[in-house]
């Protein structure tokens, strides 16, 4: 990548996070392209020529942070791990990627209902891809004899996601509680009832 190439990719970068943030304080509908452009004290024309359109703006904050929780879940589904330890993994990089980009993973948990529906359609299909990881190391899991059979993948899955993306509306970085840490708890109170007991 040449210097230019890479200058350009940090511009587009740091308009998408702050797009991100100002998204997650005021809501998509009611912040302007201009507070974006005087935030990072780049002009309203900047802005367009690296995304032609707000609603661009939003598709592209949506799949920033699809493609972050991806990356990251593909990397431990490829790993030699058991189930109980893949699920473990996945869990904890999910709590990890939420609270490194909370407004990022904001904008997609609560502001994916304004994109078009081509956008949507693109958004939910890796939204899909990603959750599927989880179903299928839980269906491995009850296949191994290490998840209790009577919990179905599907819903153990939703329980997941519905615990750990209501992060965004408590956690503040100034608790007593690290990343690591957060991470840690959630995973062992959504592992616990799943491990089947001997």
């Amino acid at each position: 990548m040449s210097f230019r190439e890479e200058r350009a990719a940090q511009r587009r970068q740091a308009i998408l996070k702050t797009a991100a943030d100002i998204f997650r304080e005021k809501g998509y509908h009611d912040t302007t392209i201009e507070e974006i452009a005087k935030e990072l004290k780049f002009t309203k024309a900047s802005i367009y020529y690296y995304i032609p359109s707000k609603e661009d703006l939003l598709f592209e904050c949506n799949d920033m942070a699809m493609n972050l929780l991806l990356k990251r879940a593909e990397a431990i589904v490829a790993e030699e791990l058991p189930p109980d330890v893949k699920l473990r993994e996945l869990i904890k990089q999910h709590v990890e990627t939420l609270i490194d980009e909370l407004s990022l993973i904001t904008v997609l948990l609560q502001q994916e209902y304004a994109l078009n529906e081509e956008h949507r359609q693109l958004i939910y299909a890796k939204r899909d891809r990603y959750e599927k990881f989880f179903t299928d190391v839980l269906e491995k899991g009850v296949q191994a004899g290490v998840f209790e059979e009577a919990w179905d993948p599907k819903m153990v899955k939703l329980i997941i996601f519905g615990a750990v993306n209501w992060m965004f509306h408590w956690y503040s970085k100034s608790g007593p509680l690290k990343k690591h840490e957060i991470a840690e708890l959630f995973a062992d109170y959504l592992l616990k009832p799943v491990i089947k007991t001997k």
